[in-house]
């Protein structure tokens, strides 16, 4: 497993790699950057939902099944919101950054690194348990994380409002409940459209590899800030995330391979929305763009890392 998931990681680092060196260019730059995130989120995530919902579930029972450990992420990343508040109290996080800092301790990158390092450490059949960690990230990134982060600029919004609503129910959510459902009702999708579908999907990883290395390399991480603000988040994503889902994964009876992927996606970089999100909520978002950039690189060494230490200690086995 070492092995490969250093493989994964060094072909997802070449697609970053790609958008790294095209950034500069007059034809790239933050629009490419902007175009890709949309097209990416928009379009290929959905479709790309839909295609492995369809693909990959065995039974509509077995897609059933799936749905039973949904409390658990929603679980664990309730308690990691309540350490990120404790941390936030303890360091005296500047006001402007707070809702910031919170969301970068607490949500995953999903969408645009997890499902890709998923589907290359374990394969395609792995994915729909992945989704269900996504599915509780969505929900409470855009009802308690985006309230936090309202909170830096004083803006007065309710917990769970409209607005957040509709921002749950994503393209991706969307499509995700679309595959489910032609998997419950049994329904076949016809060639003219599973073959489109099918090559859109497949686009995602490379896409969004591309677009995370241009958000690398257009973070100027000098102007953001760097304190122990940042170096509290990178502890808080690398080793006390991991140390709280190991613990629940243990704990609690359920099969080894959602314990796998819960455990990988506790180990992902901070979510790339919160850059966007951040600016758009009036928050620290120069802070956020360094948080999103540099636990990305860092996910390069500690994927590999975490994939050795469940080899080598037959964790969750």
């Amino acid at each position: 497993m070492l092995l490969l998931a250093v493989e994964s990681v060094l072909s997802l680092a070449l697609l970053m790699l790609v958008g790294w060196l095209c950034y500069p260019l007059s034809w790239f730059g933050e629009e490419g950057t902007t175009f890709l995130t949309k097209f990416t989120v928009r379009i290929c995530i959905p479709c790309y939902m839909t295609y492995t919902v369809y693909t990959t579930s065995e039974s509509p029972q077995a897609l059933l099944e799936l749905f039973k450990s949904l409390p658990i992420p929603i679980g664990y990343m309730l308690v990691s919101l309540g350490c990120a508040l404790v941390l936030t109290r303890l360091l005296r996080v500047q006001a402007g950054r707070r809702g910031t800092f919170i969301n970068a301790c607490t949500f995953s990158n999903c969408v645009i690194m997890g499902f890709p390092v998923v589907e290359a450490l374990f394969g395609a059949q792995m994915l729909p348990q992945a989704m269900i960690y996504y599915m509780a990230n969505t929900i409470l990134f855009w009802s308690v994380g985006v309230y936090y982060l309202r909170q830096d600029s004083g803006q007065g919004a309710a917990l769970f409002s409209l607005e957040g609503l509709k921002k749950i129910f994503s393209p991706a959510i969307i499509m995700f409940l679309l595959g489910c459902v032609l998997v419950l009702l049994d329904l076949e999708i016809p060639d003219f459209l599973f073959s489109p579908l099918e090559m859109l999907s497949k686009a995602s990883t490379p896409l969004a590899m591309v677009f995370i290395g241009g958000v690398i390399r257009s973070t100027n991480f000098r102007q953001a800030g760097v304190s122990r603000d940042l170096a509290a988040i990178l502890g808080s994503r690398f080793l006390l995330s991991p140390v709280l889902m190991g613990v629940i994964c243990l704990l609690l009876p359920i099969p080894a391979a959602h314990k796998q992927v819960f455990f990988v996606f506790s180990t992902m970089p901070a979510m790339t929305q919160l850059g966007i999100m951040a600016k758009e909520s009036g928050s620290d978002y120069k802070f956020a763009s360094a948080s999103v950039g540099i636990t990305s690189l860092l996910s390069m060494v500690s994927i590999p890392f975490y994939m050795w230490l469940m080899q080598a200690t037959g964790l969750f086995s």
